[in-house]
């Protein structure tokens, strides 16, 4: 059922995925969209902005494995790893004052995470 679909669900997840471009642009109001206290330094607008540029990439990849099979595995094996990731990190930090404010990207990341799971199990 998931390999039949993959392509819209690469088009949605990729395109939701990069929405952190925002992020590039206006990195102090992004952040703090997200419960956490502005970044008044230039190291953490810079990270944050770099940030909002990789993932956005990330999804731009995603979108573009919709249409190229021959590169969805391993597009869809480096997302499923860097969603995992943040996953793990939003539930390590849930407790903290910022950690609420991720609850929707966990479930959301988390959500691609098993759909990209099940996809490359059925690859294999």
């Amino acid at each position: 059922m998931i390999t039949q679909h993959i392509s819209t669900i690469l088009w949605i997840t990729g395109i939701v995925t990069m929405l952190p471009l925002l992020q590039f642009f206006l990195p102090a109001m992004f952040i703090k969209r997200f419960n956490q206290t502005a970044i008044h330094d230039d190291v953490g607008l810079m990270f944050a902005r770099h940030w909002g540029a990789l993932v956005f990439v990330l999804g731009g990849l995603l979108v573009y494995a919709a249409s190229h099979s021959e590169l969805r595995g391993p597009i869809i094996a480096a997302a499923l790893i860097e969603k995992a990731a943040l996953v793990l990190l939003i539930i390590i930090n849930l407790r903290q004052p910022f950690g609420k404010g991720f609850v929707l990207t966990a479930a959301f990341d988390g959500a691609c995470c098993v759909i990209y799971a099940l996809y490359l199990a059925g690859l294999a």
